[in-house]
């Protein structure tokens, strides 16, 4: 293969694949490192690499030729972004809990409009809003599957005054309607939310479709919070 052929044929086909490849590489591994910042993190991230890029222009283009080097401060400062914020997000510089990483922010899960409401406001029991706005205690839930997605999709108020944590678990249901008991297959559990705070719980790998006709509800630290629930359809 002789030079002619590689220089007119080869690398014009090679080198800009490379350079894709490269790029795709880069912005996949800075994406990711955003991510996995908290906000703060992922703001002083984006203002080194942005000081970086425009060092390694400015040094580029006022230079003709470049000797090693600055051709070595160029890839330090293009690299030093990306170390940096690889360091962070793999937890080899501070230490960032996973709940305060950018990648958890709620904005990213989408609640339906008409997805269902359940709250709590004691350790007794579980509370239903009524058309009044008012939370009536309640120990059945009736649910309509959602139109707008298949997931089960809920949205637990947690109005405890005191602030205490609870949570809905969703079980199939043991014992009887009169005398509820969590069954063998566990189907939800959302995660345990602090009194004074509203999260909506999206599960990624069951549909209300999964569902028995009846099921048992429980909050996971308060089992005199339980209930049997019901699926519904419109009609």
């Amino acid at each position: 293969m002789n030079d002619d052929f590689r220089s007119r044929v080869i690398m014009p086909i090679v080198l800009p694949i490379v350079v894709l490849l490269t790029m795709a590489a880069i912005i996949g591994a800075m994406a990711a490192s955003f991510l996995w910042n908290t906000n703060a993190g992922a703001l002083m991230l984006a203002a080194v690499a942005a000081g970086g890029i425009l060092f390694t222009v400015s040094l580029a283009s006022s230079q003709d030729r470049l000797g090693k080097v600055r051709g070595s401060v160029l890839v330090f400062a293009a690299a030093l972004p990306l170390a940096a914020g690889g360091a962070i997000a793999a937890g080899l510089i501070g230490d960032v809990a996973d709940e305060d990483r950018k990648i958890n922010v709620e904005p990213l899960i989408v609640v339906p409009d008409d997805a269902p409401v359940i709250a709590a406001e004691n350790s007794v029991e579980f509370c239903l809003y009524d058309d009044g706005g008012e939370c009536v205690p309640t120990d059945t839930w009736e649910v309509e599957p959602s139109v707008e997605t298949d997931q089960i999709a809920f949205v637990f108020d947690n109005i405890d005054p005191d602030g205490t944590e609870h949570n809905v678990v969703i079980t199939s249901l043991g014992g009887t309607e009169d005398d509820p008991q969590p069954g063998d297959e566990t189907f939800v559990a959302s995660p345990l939310i602090p009194g004074g705070t509203e999260d909506p719980f999206i599960s990624d790998d069951v549909t209300w479709d999964d569902l028995p006709d009846q099921w048992y509800f429980v909050c996971a630290i308060h089992p005199a919070m339980d209930g049997v629930g019901t699926v519904v359809d419109e009609a």
